[in-house]
Formats: structure tokens, sequence, C-alpha cells
């Protein structure tokens, strides 16, 4: 039953990070369950002790209550520790996952997106999952005790108690859902106006003050305003007396009345287990307003989770191959939201040589540059380390092969020289002054790399990419942040640092002086021709 409602609530592809947490959780429910029923038992030995006054019904309710204690203690300490496990598996799984997307599909994201995944949608999920098994003992488990008790003791009459929980929980369970469905689409379009008219006036506010409230945007705003507070008043005049019923329902003193109406002539052991025992679906009602709503913030972490899971990646095989073999593109072609961007494309990149690659804005540059990374898949053709295609290497061969540098590059908030180490924790400082040196920079090692300029930030990225032992180095405009002068001499240091290293660069830029600093450049055009030619 635990695995079902798993399986409910946590989509198929979320399961395998359950999987290590499942016993635990199980573990957990069924401690929680127990100690419930041991309390329950408790309660019954209480009413033993009223009909008949027994230091012996004593101290079994206080054994039972301690025993209880105990088993709550345990099943918090199974639970809590399964949903760390789970919440750390999660963030792994979507961490990989998120490594091995494609750039197409990491695009479908905002930066938002992805950092409410990684934190607020696992958070949401986290909290539901170390929640649901007291909730499953606090709907199933113990009102079912409840009225099996209520019933063997004091017969069907009894569930007559039941009556002011159950019509409450329509409201919760059915009016409230049905009403806010069909009225909730319609405020989300009124706060829609409402955001556009502001967006509006904001634009052209020095002309929408000219025409004052009449017209324009101040008009619209007015409109949207008076009807959102039109739908509010609607909303409240029609659900306030339902609201207001059920709450008055949902009192002890409701449930009570009627307890003690079919129960008065019944000895007081029967009244006293309908009196303990009427509260059976009260308390869990109680919790249908807002006290679950971890759990529909759940639900939603989830189906946004499972899909980004259900996301294609990039997939990879067991193939190694040696790091300094040459590169190949073959009959590469590349659509993207049904634009040809590249038509067969075929290059050799040779070791000890520096190629630009150049072309128009749209043309694909940086889409044939990730093609190369790995990190982009073709539409068609395929591309070679040597003779392995790149798409059966290992994760380690690759990232040892290749190293590819965007053009919006990110730094950590700490020292140069810890970015330098990040890239190479084994490098000497001698290595990482050589670095910048090429990158054309010259700055202290124990500077804060957060607080340079953009260009220099730039150059430390390059310099991080240098330190590495791969042999192929894929740059996206590498000089974009950097002025002519300087963005030359880094060209020309690359160029060199290819011949002197035997290491393949490709470099995306569209200046054609920079380009005319390297060996080969390869020109992607509009219509689909490319070629290739020595400098």
């Amino acid at each position: 039953m635990i695995t079902k409602i798993a399986q409910y609530y946590i989509t198929q592809e979320l399961l395998p990070a359950l999987a290590r947490s499942k016993t635990g959780l199980i573990i957990g429910t069924i401690a929680e369950g127990v100690a419930a029923l041991t309390k329950v038992f408790a309660l019954l030995c209480l009413i033993q002790l009223i009909d008949n006054f027994s230091s012996q019904w004593l101290y079994t309710a206080i054994v039972l209550w301690i025993t209880s204690a105990a088993l709550s203690s345990l099943a918090s300490w199974s639970i809590h520790k399964a949903e760390a496990q789970f919440s750390s598996q999660l963030r792994r799984q979507i961490a990989q996952h998120l490594v091995r997307l494609p750039h197409k599909a990491l695009t479908q994201y905002s930066d938002n997106q992805l950092r409410r995944l990684t934190t607020e949608d696992i958070n949401a999920l986290h909290h539901m999952v170390a929640h649901l098994p007291s909730e499953f003992v606090t709907f199933m488990v113990v009102p079912l005790a409840s009225i099996t008790i209520m019933i063997h003791f004091a017969g069907a009459t009894a569930l007559l108690v039941l009556l002011p929980g159950l019509v409450a929980s329509l409201y919760y369970l059915i009016f409230l859902p049905n009403y806010a469905a069909k009225h909730g689409k319609r405020r989300m379009s009124i706060m829609g106006e409402i955001v556009t008219a502001v967006n509006d006036y904001i634009r052209g506010i020095k002309i929408n003050r000219i025409f004052e409230t009449h017209v324009g945007a101040m008009a619209d705003y007015n409109k949207a305003t008076q009807c959102f507070t039109n739908g509010i008043v609607g909303w409240v005049s029609k659900v306030a007396l339902p609201a207001a019923i059920a709450v008055a329902l949902l009192q002890a003193v409701a449930t009570f009345s009627i307890a003690y109406t079919v129960s008065y002539q019944l000895p007081v052991p029967e009244m006293a287990t309908i009196f303990f025992f009427s509260l059976a679906i009260v308390t869990p009602v109680l919790k249908l307003g807002h006290g679950l709503d971890y759990v529909v913030a759940g639900k939603s972490a989830a189906r946004r989770l499972q899909s980004f899971l259900k996301e294609s990646p990039i997939k990879k095989a067991q193939a190694t191959v040696d790091t300094a073999e040459q590169l190949h593109a073959r009959n590469i072609h590349a659509i993207y939201e049904r634009t040809l961007l590249i038509d067969n494309v075929s290059h050799t990149f040779t070791p000890g040589s520096c190629t630009a690659i150049m072309g128009p804005s749209g043309v694909g540059k940086s889409t044939f540059l990730r093609i190369l990374s790995g990190s982009e898949i073709p539409t068609k053709g395929s591309v070679f380390l040597g003779e392995t295609p790149i798409q059966q290497l290992n994760e380690k061969s690759q990232f040892s092969a290749i190293r590819y540098l965007p053009q919006q590059v990110s730094i950590l908030n700490t020292t140069v020289r810890s970015n330098l180490q990040l890239a190479n924790s084994e490098v000497t400082e001698r290595q990482m002054i050589e670095a910048l040196d090429i990158a054309q920079i010259s700055i202290d090692l124990e500077d804060n790399a957060g607080a340079l300029s953009g260009g220099q930030k730039q150059r430390i990225a390059l310099a991080c990419l240098l330190l590495t032992d791969a042999n192929i180095f894929l740059l996206d405009e590498p000089t974009s942040a950097l002025d002519k002068h300087t963005a030359i001499s880094v060209i020309e240091n690359l160029r060199t640092f290819a011949h002197e290293k035997n290491k393949t660069l490709i470099i995306v830029t569209h200046d054609s002086e920079l380009a005319q600093k390297t060996d080969v450049k390869l020109t992607l055009t509009r219509t689909n021709r490319t070629w290739s030619e020595a400098i």
C-alpha cells in the first residue's frame, strides 16, 4: 500500500530517487500507525477505568502512552532519515540530468525556472514525503479504528456523531475546489489585464497623464481593478455562508451535542466511548483547509520535475580514445525550430592548429561549436574523435579531450587562484601566471575574481580552460568583451599556444581581422555553402 501511495504522489521518473528511502518510509509509516493505534487503545483503557476503577487499567494506559511516544520517535527518525536520503538522491538525479541535457533543451528553461527546480521544487517534494506517512495515519488508520470501536461498543447509532465532520468535508472536498476551478481562470485573466495596463501606463506615462483616467492604460487599469474587486466581493458572498457553516460544524460542541443526544440513555462506558471517539472525522477534516497545502505544492513540484526529467539527455557510451586524436565533423546538419542552420558541413581540425569559424549572425556558428563539443546533437551527421563518434565516448574521455568555453562565462566569487585551481588542482603558480599571460591579464592571484570587470572575468575563464589537460579547445567569442588591441594579442597568443603544445583550438569570431591571425578560416553562410581556407 505504501508503494501505491508513493506512486500516486510521486511520478514514475522520480521513483528511482525514492528507491533507497522506501524501506525507511515503510518502517516509519508502520511505526506511526502502531503508535496511533497504541494511543487509541490507551483511550480504551481509560474507558475501562471509568467502568471499573482499577490501577491495572491506569498502568496499562501509561505503558501504552510511553510505547506510543517511543514508536512516534522511531517513526519520526526513520521517516526524516528516509526523506533526507530521497532529497539528496533527487538533487543528484536532477543535477546529473541537467548536465547531460542538450543546449536546445536547456534554452526552454530560464535561470529562475532551473533555480526553482533544483531548490524550491525539491524542497516541496521533500516536505511532502516527510509528512505523508503521518497524514496516512491521520486520515485512514485512526478514523477507521475509532469508528470500528464506536460501532463495537455503542452500535451503529453512534455513527450519527460523524455527521458534522462528513458534512463539513463536502465543503472542502467538493464545493470549494469546484468553485475555485470555475472562477480561478477568470481571476488570473483579470490580474493579467491589471499587469498589462500598469506596464502600458509606465511605457507611455507622459502621454497617459494627458488623458487622465478617461481613456488609455489608466482607464484599462481602473476597469480591470473594478472587475477584480467585484469578483472578490462576489466570491466572498458565495463562499462566506458555506464556509461559516463548515467551520461551525467542525466545532467540538456540534459533535458533542449529537453525541450526548444519542448516548445519554446508554451506560457510562458506552457514552464515554462515543464522546472519546466522536471526533474521528472532525480531526482530519480540520486539515482539509490550508493544512494540506504542502501536498498540493508537492504534487505540482512533482509534475514540474517529471516534465524536466522527461527531456531527452545526451546519451553516453563507454568507449575510450586517445585524447590527441584529430576532431572530424562529418556531414553535419542542424535544424532548429524548423529552420535549417547547418547543411552538410564537414571539416577536419588538425592538432597544432588554430581555426576560426566565421559567418553572419544566426548562421549557426555557436550551434556548430556546441555540436563539436558534444553538448548539442546534430540532426544528421556525426562528430568523430579519431574514428570514434564522440557520442560513443564515456564522459571522462570526452571531458578529458574536449573543453568548451561559451559566450557567457561565469567564475566563482573567490580568489583568482581558487578559480584557476578548480580547473587543475595540481597546477603550479608558474603555470597559473603563464596561462594568465596567454590571456593577456596581469593580476594578483589573491584578488577577488568576483569583483573583476566583464573582460577580466572572460580572460580568467580562458586561463582556467588553458590549464586543463584537454587537447581540443572550443572558444565561442573569447574576446567579445576586449578592446581590439588586447583581442589581437590574445588570439596571437592562443595560436602560439596551439603550435607549441600541439593543441587544437577552434574559435568562433565575427571579426575578420582576428580570424586572419589564425591558421585556418572556416566560413559558414546563409546559403548553406561552407568553405575553408588556410591563412
